[in-house]
């Protein structure tokens, strides 16, 4: 996996081990950014998570139910493209 993110940042700490998230690749890059982002919440690790999730391209209605629980200043600092 590229150590890098799509917009050139590193990538942050993953949860996930190597072969689990091998076994998710075929399911798209998208897919295994939420799955990282899911480990690192059980992790305890809310910042990668929230890193990971905001990797992720989700479907604008994803997007907008986030807005509703987090306000879009809050997403934008954590990097999601809104």
């Amino acid at each position: 996996m590229n150590t890098t993110t799509p917009l050139d940042r590193p990538l942050p700490r993953s949860y996930m081990t190597e072969e689990k998230r091998n076994g998710l690749m075929h399911l798209g890059q998208d897919t295994v950014f939420v799955f990282e982002s899911q480990a690192a919440d059980e992790a305890g690790d809310d910042e990668a998570g929230w890193a990971w999730l905001a990797l992720a391209e989700l479907p604008q209605a994803c997007k907008d139910i986030l807005k509703i629980g987090c306000n879009e200043e809050f997403l934008k600092a954590k990097g999601f493209r809104l």
